[in-house]
């Protein structure tokens, strides 16, 4: 497989100013300050203000389709011999790498630093991982839907600030009444703050644990599979 559209995707990612800041130094800076970050006294919030953080960083990491289709380069490339199903493959890699890498210092971070044990750090690291997978699967969808780069990132950040209100990264599941609660569980915010409450309440990997991962990678392969579509030309 040609990579160079994987190569012109990651730079394209890892170089973009918000990227860069969402994607390195806010993620690592509220994973060194985790003990002194708190929230009307919760001391845990850090790790859903992380999956926040981790939510919008990953979709900025897989923008680069936005960028391709409005300036007409996606549709040179297809008309190459590169394949659609290629082409999103590779843009899915440019992204999930470099989120892959971040989750992990975020864990690293923890562990050396503030002491999280080993099984704690691991699954909050596949929490973010399967969270940054979706969100990468869902600016695949976004791009679907807009032709303007500048709406596309207003109309982003307020579906993605919504869905991390509605899923618990900003207010704990537990305070919401029922009819809030049931809407937050059609987002993929409220199952990683499920799982990451979870690892929390338990420090294992419990079935209601496995369930919100696997509640995201369904997630992902329904947002993955709708931007598959030719609709993305």
């Amino acid at each position: 497989m040609n990579m160079t559209v994987f190569k012109y995707a990651l730079y394209n990612g890892v170089t973009k100013p918000l990227s860069l800041i969402m994607n390195s130094v806010v993620p690592i800076g509220l994973a060194i300050l985790a003990d002194r970050v708190n929230v009307f006294g919760a001391d845990n919030v850090v790790f859903f203000l992380l999956a926040f953080v981790i939510m919008y960083g990953a979709f900025l990491m897989a923008n680069s389709i936005q960028k391709d289709k409005v300036e007409g380069v996606l549709t040179r490339i297809l008309a190459g011999p590169v394949t659609l199903r290629s082409y999103l493959i590779q843009n899915f890699l440019a992204a999930i790498i470099p989120m892959i890498a971040v989750s992990a210092i975020i864990g690293a971070i923890g562990h050396v630093i503030h002491d999280w044990e080993v099984l704690f750090t691991i699954g909050l690291v596949l929490v973010y991982i399967f969270l940054s997978a979706t969100s990468i699967g869902l600016s695949f969808v976004w791009s679907c839907l807009f032709k303007d780069k500048e709406a596309s990132l207003s109309g982003i950040s307020v579906v993605i600030t919504m869905t991390a209100l509605l899923g618990g990264f900003m207010i704990p599941l537990s305070m919401f009444p029922d009819p809030i609660y049931y809407i937050g569980m059609i987002t993929p915010a409220h199952w990683a703050s499920r799982a990451i409450e979870q690892l929390l309440t338990y420090n294992e990997f419990t079935n209601m644990y496995w369930l919100g991962l696997l509640a995201l990678a369904m997630f992902t392969m329904a947002f993955v599979l709708y931007g598959s579509k030719r609709r993305l030309v």
